[in-house]
């Protein structure tokens, strides 16, 4: 529960946080309390392209940030590969082995540089596009339902770290949910399930389940916190 308030907390902040380096460093803080020591924010797809913001922020050791861009280890990371393919959260312990050599040489080298453990959070750009919330740390201490606070705070940051960067950038256009539909999407942003939602709303939790899957299909989404990521940054959602 300490976790939960600490990740509920730094979402109600984001308001009041008005430039980019003070939202990395809170976010920063955040982390730290959940027992994460590196973050980095970052833009892995379509590796084979020239992209100007592959980088968009990190607090990641200097030494292994130049080492793992100079290797060009975007193509073979074990992590990177995960997120793209799966879109689900992705972590990894010292205990774990990539299933190639290049990737497992990529999980020693991060633990000889204190990250040999971590939680990596796929959320998506106004393209529609694959962005990385990556966290490291030298002891992984988060339960299920810590890192699904974890990544809640993730995709709340990213939104707010995109929207920092480029303020007069337009929403992208596409269908609108209904007011129900983007009542649904805002519980589920918050961590309830259909049936839980079922019971705020007086409603059967198949109508629930309803109208979360036609939001998904209008936002073009695959999961729940991509949908939720897209309704953010649409506006369409917490406004």
């Amino acid at each position: 529960m300490q976790f939960a308030n600490a990740a509920f907390d730094f979402i109600d902040s984001l308001d009041q946080t008005a430039d980019a380096p003070s939202l990395v460093g809170t976010f920063q803080e955040l982390i730290r309390k959940l027992g994460m020591t590196y973050f980095m924010v970052g833009n892995p797809s379509q590796p084979g392209v020239t992209r100007d913001d592959r980088l968009i922020a990190t607090t990641w050791p200097q030494e292994w940030l130049e080492h793992w861009s100079s290797q060009r280890y975007l193509f073979v990371d074990p992590i990177v590969k995960q997120l793209l393919s799966s879109r689900e959260p992705v972590r990894w312990s010292p205990t774990e082995r990539a299933a190639d050599r290049a990737g497992t040489r990529i999980l020693e080298e991060a633990s000889e540089h204190r990250m040999p453990a971590g939680f990596a959070v796929p959320v998506y750009n106004r393209e529609g596009l694959v962005v990385a919330v990556s966290m490291a740390t030298e002891h992984y201490e988060l339960g299920r339902r810590d890192e699904y606070c974890l990544h809640l705070a993730s995709i709340y940051f990213h939104s707010k770290l995109e929207a920092l960067r480029t303020p007069s950038a337009p929403p992208p256009r596409g269908p609108r949910l209904t007011p129900r539909e983007r009542e649904c999407l805002s519980w589920v942003a918050s961590g309830k399930t259909d049936w839980e939602i079922s019971q705020i709303l007086t409603i059967a939790e198949q109508t629930v389940h309803e109208y979360v899957q036609n939001a998904l299909i209008k936002l073009n989404a695959t999961t729940r916190a991509q949908a939720v990521a897209i309704a953010i940054i649409t506006k369409q959602i917490l406004n």
